[in-house]
């Protein structure tokens, strides 16, 4: 299992390309924090271990002061993980997150 990568200027767009559980967190496994990223977890059904290598991802990305967000596909999932790491409804919102904190970080 693995991404569809598609690199910018500015941060890096992952779309799983298998949606299963096992799959999505040997996905997330292999993600390093060099670079700001958006992960397309549109299609994803958040289950707890899920949820768990997400945050573990977020949080070490944070250290590095690097840009995690996640792409959410519907409302619920929204409210659900929002306390837990940055989530977004769409990707279009996401690329406009990682540029706000890439200002706030120059400041």
């Amino acid at each position: 299992m693995s991404w569809t990568i598609k690199k910018e200027e500015k941060y890096s767009l992952y779309t799983p390309l298998d949606l299963s559980e096992e799959a999505l967190i040997d996905a997330f496994e292999l993600l390093d924090s060099v670079d700001n990223k958006i992960v397309d977890c549109s299609k994803v059904s958040f289950t707890e271990p899920i949820k768990q290598i997400v945050l573990k991802i977020y949080e070490a990305a944070q250290k590095t002061k690097q840009s995690f967000i996640v792409v959410v596909g519907n409302k619920e999932a929204l409210e659900d993980l929002e306390e837990l790491f940055v989530v977004v409804p769409t990707i279009s919102e996401a690329i406009d997150y990682i540029y706000m904190e890439e200002l706030e970080r120059n400041f």
